[in-house]
């Protein structure tokens, strides 16, 4: 049987809503900006994009949600949004 695991996180500031999203199969890590895709990591840059905002814990490759709206965070502080 397969299994898809997908984790998305959203924050919304003013206007704004952002999302970040990881799906263990693939390793594809994605950030969204109201619906639109702004960023798009696949393995190894996936991991290491989640693994130098939270830590080395997993290496990236089995994030939680805490360790994804860190990343999140730090894409909307890149941005320039909040």
């Amino acid at each position: 049987m397969l299994r898809i695991r997908s984790l998305r996180v959203t924050a919304q500031l003013a206007e704004t809503e952002m999302c970040a999203e990881y799906c263990a199969q693939t390793g594809r890590l994605r950030v969204l900006r109201d619906g639109a895709l702004v960023r798009e990591w696949f393995p190894p840059n996936s991991w290491m994009a989640i693994a130098s905002v939270a830590g080395a814990r997993n290496w990236g490759t089995r994030p939680d949600s805490n360790e994804l709206r860190a990343l999140l965070e730090n894409q909307m502080s890149l941005l320039n949004i909040g």
